[in-house]
């Protein structure tokens, strides 16, 4: 897996930045983006990681990001099960091998805002900092809108990119 980090989760997790300015222009398993998520709390900060393609994100409990890939690809597996799309578990390539690069596409990183904001807001009102509702801010995360690539008047959802990327695959197997 590809993992491009900001230069403050790489400076927190105390990795030194490597550039690389290949990108991929596959839709899977394409590259997973993080950011530094504040829970609210003192002393919490977790990791939001924004897959660049299907726009699905996903939280993993802990501010190292040498952790956090080692929690990703078990987190990524029980959203896209949670919401069916189980075939796409393969696509991802999550057992591949993890190289961590510095971020290098301000599109993306843009993108993440509605999502990390809207995480934020929801983990500052929880008091416990339970799994469970991270997998519940998982699920909202599934509905933010992003504009549609290449029409700026039209929106959709992370679970309607996978719905598009399913029907795709399906047509192709045909």
């Amino acid at each position: 897996m590809i993992i491009r980090g900001t230069s403050k989760l790489l400076k927190i997790s105390r990795i030194k930045p490597i550039k690389n300015q290949w990108k991929s222009d596959q839709v899977l398993p394409g590259e997973w983006y993080g950011n530094v998520l504040k829970t609210g709390h003192v002393g919490k900060t977790y990791i939001l990681f924004f897959h660049n393609t299907t726009k699905i994100s996903i939280i993993c409990p802990t501010k190292s990001i040498n952790k956090a890939v080692k929690l990703l690809p078990e987190r990524v597996k029980n959203l896209l099960i949670r919401h069916h799309f189980k075939s796409f578990l393969d696509k991802f390539e999550l057992e591949s091998e993890n190289k961590i690069y510095t971020t290098n596409d301000r599109s993306t990183l843009g993108f993440m805002n509605q999502p990390i904001f809207t995480a934020e807001w929801h983990l500052s009102k929880d008091r416990s900092l339970e799994k469970s509702k991270l997998e519940h801010i998982e699920n909202i995360l599934m509905t933010c809108m992003f504009p549609t690539k290449g029409d700026s008047n039209n929106y959709e959802t992370p679970l309607d990119i996978l719905k598009n990327i399913q029907k795709t695959l399906d047509e192709t197997s045909k």
